[in-house]
Formats: C-alpha cells, structure tokens, sequence
C-alpha cells in the first residue's frame, strides 16, 4: 500500500499559505497517529495501539499549491505481503479515517459498513468483526483527533482530507468542540492483569509493575488494604520477582495506553 492524503488547512492564516507553528504541530501528531493506525489496520486486518511496531508509517511531502495551507501525508507499507483488501485498501482506508474523525452517527456507520461489505464482497460476519475492531480504534484515537483539529478556530476556519482529489473528511469547529468534549480521564473496567512488581512503598501503596510480557514499567497504585501487613503477597512478589496476578482498574492516557493502574485486590 502506498497511498497519499492531503490534509488542507482552510481559511484564516491559512489562506495566505501560514499557520501558528504550535498548532500546526499537535494537529500534524494528532493526524500522524490517526494515519498510521487506521493504514496499519487496513494493511492487517488488526488493531495495534502500538506506535512503534506499526506494519506502515507516514511521511510528509511537498504539496501541490492551493489556496489553503496543504500537508500530504504518504503511507508507505513495511510489509512485503499483500493486504486484507485486494486493491481495494485506497478506499477502505478513507472510510476507516473519516469514520475516527466523525461523530459516529448512524449514517456514517452505514458508510463505513457499506465500504467494507463492498471491499469484503459482502462477507457479513467479517465485516461485523471488523467494524467492532475499528469502534475500539476510534474510541482509543479520540485525544489524537482533539490534537488533528486544535488550529480550528485558532490559525485556520477548517481542516479538509483528500484522497485521490476527493474530499472525504470536512473538520469545522463543531467537530473540534466534540473531540474536546472527550478530554477526560478514561478508566477501564475493572479486571485481571499479570504482572511482575519492581517497587513497592507499602505505607502508600505506590509501587510499579510491568505487565505480561513487556519491559515497560507501569505506575501502580494498591489500594488493597493487605498491602501494610508484613509478608503480604505484594510484597512477597516483589522479594521473589515473580509474577502475580491482582484485579485492577486501568486509568488510559491521550493514546489509549495504560498511564496508572489501581490494583483493588488479588485474583
């Protein structure tokens, strides 16, 4: 896959080819992750929140000249394989975009559903499968759209998105103030993580876990009163470095990763 976007920043500064240099930049990473996510998907069928292991990335060139202020964002793959889409992945992928950057009512869905049942020749159990994956990517990429649409009303009237000189995604200031409405701490059900403890105050209960198989250290807070007796488990985990398993509540950050744990209990 190697597809092109045209990000066009409308009216404002922009109409004389000049943008807020700030606001152009947390658009420019709101827009960069929304990219490489929605492209990683369309090339692997899969939802993968992490950056750096992305199956394509997203490059800047130099745009043509309208009256605006225009990025293109290119999305080159890094896989060697064919994708999910047989040709199709251009249109798939500016369904998936506009769907993350919509307020996601009926008629869109419908767009999005429509272009999947025409990409996956009608295939209805895949495309319900599919259309859930992409519900949680856009749940997840909600802070990346509030930064995309950050210069409206600021240094420009407008974003549009262009594919193939086709509009398919208008951004006003009604679609900024929705993504600002959902910048608010997110916290995930409570459930059952494994994980290795690394440090551990056991007056106030903040310690650091990494979780599964990664090497990542995540900030923990145990709220389980067990934690002050001498001996507990949580501290037994930590002498030992083994593995324990606690129920937790996650608090997720701006790119839906785990910023804080609040571990309630053993499992």
């Amino acid at each position: 896959m190697q597809e092109s976007i045209s990000i066009r920043y409308e009216g404002g500064d922009a109409e004389s080819h000049t943008l807020d240099l700030n606001q152009l930049g947390l658009s420019l990473q709101g827009f960069a992750r929304i990219l490489a996510v929605c492209g990683n998907f369309v090339e692997t069928g899969k939802y993968n929140k992490q950056f750096d292991s992305l199956a394509v990335k997203v490059v800047a060139k130099e745009p043509d000249k309208h009256n605006c202020y225009e990025v293109i964002a290119q999305l080159k793959s890094l896989l060697s394989s064919a994708n999910l889409w047989s040709g199709a992945g251009g249109a798939v992928l500016a369904a998936v975009v506009a769907y993350v950057l919509s307020r996601r009512s009926g008629e869109e869905m419908k767009m999005l559903k429509d272009a999947l049942d025409k990409a996956l020749a009608n295939n209805a159990q895949q495309t319900e499968k599919l259309i859930a994956t992409i519900d949680k990517m856009a749940d997840a990429l909600r802070p990346s759209a509030r930064l995309a649409t950050a210069p409206i009303e600021k240094t420009c009237g407008k974003i549009d998105l262009y594919s193939g000189g086709r509009k398919f995604v208008n951004l006003d200031s009604e679609d900024k103030a929705f993504f600002a409405q959902q910048a608010v701490t997110q916290f995930e059900q409570t459930r059952v993580y494994t994980g290795v403890i690394s440090e551990l105050d056991t007056k106030t209960g903040g310690c650091k876990v990494s979780i599964g198989d990664s090497d990542q250290r995540i900030q923990a807070e145990i709220t389980d009163p067990i934690r002050v007796i001498p001996n507990n488990p949580y501290a037994l985990a930590l002498a030992s470095q083994q593995p324990l398993a606690f129920k937790a509540k996650a608090e997720i950050d701006e790119d839906g990763e785990i910023a804080k744990l609040y571990i309630s209990d053993l499992a």
